[in-house]
């Protein structure tokens, strides 16, 4: 029997995942609830586990984005050499001929018995100008006086040989290594005259010279706070604009009062711990709050959970731990408020984004004479602004009560 390994949906903003590590080589023997890879979402690194004991077979590579639900790995019930060639590969085939049918063809050539393929070899070379190469890569071989027949011969580019291979040839013979990946990050690896080794020195002098914009592509987690952007934008939303006074505590830090004070005051108002899902609101008893934390790896909405049961002294250390935690699924959802508060950076105030399904977000400036102003945004589809206005005036009392 075999099991299949698809590429978990972990957020709903999430539509490809990147294999970060594969824990397991290829036809290793797995057990169930052992993690088999590291999966990059939207928003975090996450752990794929095993719920069946077998042998693994990698469909793809470290590094590879693959789609939500697409199979990633196939777990069989008896080790790989016992399993038929057809029934390992067969799978292997379907992601190859999709991401690049050229593997395909010459995946089947290497199948080939080997007087077969020699005879197969030299019906494309008398056959040159017919079909071994499309129009296109024999027309740039013509103009850069290549022998593309006697490259193809020398196995140095796929038969048939298409644009993409005789361009491949093309730049790694013609750039230093270096050259190649830095051109290739500009796109212009089509921009230079091929008669000579190119260096990058030359790449860069070509750069500089027009004024190059470097391409760099968006991380899952990156395209994940887009998205949420996007969606947090559509939500009909109101601000209310204060003041707080905070009597300072040495010993924790003004965040961990902060997000003490509002777990409590979430407990009084219903409405803070609700979310509205399709025709439907889901009002929840914990107080679970998003906090925006800046990390080496990205900004994230990390979730604490049922915060009203926490003391400070739990809350300071979660505080203290979570720039360097390894993240995971839970950490990043479940909430119903949150905060975000840039006051260590002198700014004096600004408006914050509801995170996610969040129905509301208090953004904290820094604090001055004990007093730090706050913007609160609240979702209007759930609160209105008697309620809105009563669950901020509770908010501010409440740093009396700790």
């Amino acid at each position: 029997m075999e099991y299949k390994v698809t590429m978990p949906i972990l957020s709903d903003t999430m539509d490809k995942g990147t294999i970060v590590k594969w824990h397991k080589k290829e036809g290793e023997k797995v057990k169930k609830g052992e993690v088999i890879a590291d999966v990059e979402s939207d928003k975090a690194v996450i752990e794929v586990e095993s719920f069946y004991d077998g042998y693994i077979h990698l469909l793809y590579k470290e590094g590879d984005a693959v789609e939500v639900k697409k199979d990633i790995a196939i777990i069989y019930d008896k080790p790989l050499k016992e399993v038929s060639k057809k029934e390992v590969s067969e799978e292997s085939e379907k992601v190859i001929q999709k991401e690049n049918p050229q593997k395909i063809i010459q995946k089947e050539i290497k199948k080939t018995p080997k007087k077969e393929v020699k005879k197969e070899i030299k019906i494309v070379s008398n056959n040159f100008s017919n079909s071994s190469a499309s129009p296109v890569a024999k027309k740039i071989a013509s103009e850069l006086n290549i022998d593309l027949e006697k490259l193809q011969n020398e196995n140095k580019v796929n038969i048939p040989t298409h644009e993409i291979d005789i361009k491949e040839y093309i730049y790694s013979h013609y750039f230093t290594p270096k050259a190649k990946k830095l051109a290739k990050e500009y796109d212009i690896l089509d921009k230079f005259i091929f008669n000579h080794k190119i260096n990058s020195d030359e790449v860069r002098k070509y750069i500089l010279e027009n004024n190059l914009p470097k391409k760099i592509s968006l991380t899952p987690n990156q395209i994940g706070i887009i998205k949420n952007v996007e969606n947090a934008i559509k939500k009909p939303t109101f601000n209310i604009y204060d003041e707080i006074e905070i009597t300072s505590k040495n010993e924790f830090k003004i965040t961990t009062l902060i997000i003490k004070v509002l777990a409590n005051t979430m407990q009084k108002y219903p409405k803070s711990r609700t979310i509205l899902e399709n025709d439907t609101l889901l009002e929840f008893q914990n107080s679970n709050i998003s906090i925006a934390v800046d990390r080496e790896d990205g900004l994230y909405m990390i979730v604490l959970k049922e915060v009203e049961k926490l003391t400070l002294f739990e809350i300071d250390e979660w505080l203290k731990n979570i720039k360097i935690k390894r993240l995971n699924l839970n950490d990043l959802k479940g909430s119903t408020g949150g905060i975000s508060n840039l006051g260590m950076f002198g700014i004096d105030s600004f408006d914050a984004l509801i995170n996610d399904k969040d129905s509301f977000m208090i953004a904290f400036g820094a604090m001055k004479e004990n007093k730090i102003k706050i913007t609160a945004k609240f979702d209007h589809r759930i609160f209105n602004g008697v309620d809105a206005s009563k669950f901020v005036m509770d908010f501010k009392g409440g740093f009396n009560e700790i």
